[in-house]
C-alpha cells in the first residue's frame, strides 16, 4: 500500500537542509506554508502529515478520516490535539532531544551577551562612528559582569536543560534545578521560590502545560534579585509577558532574553516591542532550535519516524510507538 504524505510547511527549512524521503512506497506533496483555513484542503487525501509548525486541532482532525499518522518536526507535541489522536488511532511522533545542544548553546549565548554586552558595545561604537554618541577614552556605558561564580536556576529536566547545565558549569556557574513540586530530588534541586530568591539567572527549559502556564508571574518575578536575568528558550506563556515588561521597565530585573513568546509567530504589534531598544533586552523570533546541524538532524529524524511507522503497520509486525 502506498502512503500519501503531505509536508505542510517546508518554509521552516534552511536552504542547506537536505530533505530525504521515507523508505516506503509513497506519494509526496509539500507546501511552503499551510494557513489554518487551508489545512483541510491540503490534507484531504493524506494518510500521513509532516509539519514543522502548523497546528492540527480537533476541528481539523475530525474531518480527515484517512489520516493515520502525524510526524512533527519539533520536540513538543503541543501543536496537535494529542488526546483526540490517541482516541482515534492517529499516531503522533515528535523528535525529542534533537535540539538539546543547539537550544542550550543559544541559551548560553544569551546569558553571555547580557553579562558581557559585546553586541551592546558594538551598537555603541556604531553610534560613535555616526556622531550620535560621544567619543571617549574609556567606556562604561554598559555594566559588564563575569559569568563565573553566578548561580543558574533551570526550570526543566530534559536534554536541553541538562546540556545547558553542562555548558554553564564549564563556565564556572553554580547550577540548580527547580524541584518540580517535590518530584525531583538531590543536592542540585531546590523549591522554586528559594531558587528565584537566590539565582542570578533563571532559564526556562520546560514544556508549556497547564501546570507551567503563567508559572513565572508578577509575584514570582518580585522574588528575584533586581539584577537577575530571565532567559526563556522553552515556550511562551510560561513567563507572564505583561509582568516581565513591567519588571524590566521598573529596573526590577537585570536583563531579559526571549526566544519564544506566548503568541507566535511574533507580530510587530506585540507589547514586548516596547523593550526592543533596550540593551538589556533580547528578543528572537523562535530561532534557537534552527542551527543548520540541528535542522538536518531534525528532518532526518522526522522522516525516519514516518518510515518506522509505516514499517510497523505491516501485518507481521507489532506497532512501535515513536
Amino acid at each position: 500500500m502506498s502512503e500519501h504524505i503531505v509536508f505542510l510547511d517546508d518554509e521552516g527549512l534552511a536552504s542547506s537542509t537536505r530533505l530525504k524521503r521515507p523508505d516506503c512506497a509513497h506519494t509526496w506533496q509539500q507546501f511552503a506554508y499551510t494557513h489554518p483555513d487551508q489545512v483541510l484542503e491540503h490534507l484531504k487525501d493524506a494518510t500521513i502529515a509532516l509539519t514543522c509548525s502548523v497546528p492540527l486541532r480537533k476541528e481539523h482532525l475530525c474531518q480527515l478520516p484517512k489520516l493515520k499518522m502525524i510526524s512533527l518536526a519539533l520536540t513538543g507535541r503541543d501543536i496537535v490535539d494529542v488526546d483526540y489522536c490517541e482516541a482515534h488511532g492517529i499516531e503522533v511522533a515528535s523528535v525529542p532531544g534533537y535540539a538539546a545542544n543547539t537550544v542550550a548553546e543559544h541559551s548560553m549565548a544569551m546569558i553571555l551577551e547580557l553579562f558581557r554586552r559585546p553586541a551592546a558595545f558594538t551598537r555603541l561604537m556604531r553610534q560613535v562612528h555616526a556622531g550620535q554618541a560621544q567619543h571617549k577614552n574609556i567606556y562604561f556605558d554598559h555594566r559588564i559582569r563575569d559569568v563565573r561564580g553566578k548561580q543558574l536556576a533551570i526550570i526543566g529536566s530534559g536534554p536541553i536543560a541538562l546540556r545547558l547545565a553542562e555548558l554553564a558549569r564549564a563556565f564556572g556557574m553554580e547550577v540548580f534545578f527547580e524541584d518540580r513540586g517535590g518530584k525531583r530530588s538531590g543536592p542540585d534541586c531546590r523549591p522554586l521560590a528559594a531558587l528565584l530568591r537566590s539565582c542570578d539567572v533563571l532559564s526556562i527549559n520546560c514544556p508549556l502545560t497547564p501546570q507551567t502556564y503563567d508559572l513565572i508571574d508578577a509575584g514570582r518575578l518580585a522574588l528575584m534579585k533586581p539584577d537577575a536575568l530571565v532567559i526563556n528558550t522553552g515556550r511562551g506563556g510560561i513567563v507572564n509577558e505583561a509582568a516581565l515588561i513591567d519588571a524590566l521597565h521598573n529596573d526590577r530585573l537585570g536583563g531579559v532574553a526571549l526566544d519564544v513568546v506566548e503568541h507566535e509567530p511574533l507580530h510587530p504589534s506585540n507589547p514586548l516591542f516596547q523593550l526592543i531598544d533596550r540593551d538589556d533586552f533580547i528578543l528572537n523570533p523562535h530561532i534557537a532550535w534552527s542551527s543548520e546541524d540541528a535542522m538536518q538532524q531534525l528532518m532526518d529524524s522526522a522522516v525516519d519516524n514516518i518510515s518506522r511507522f509505516v514499517a510497523s503497520q505491516a501485518p507481521e509486525k507489532r506497532i512501535q510507538r515513536a
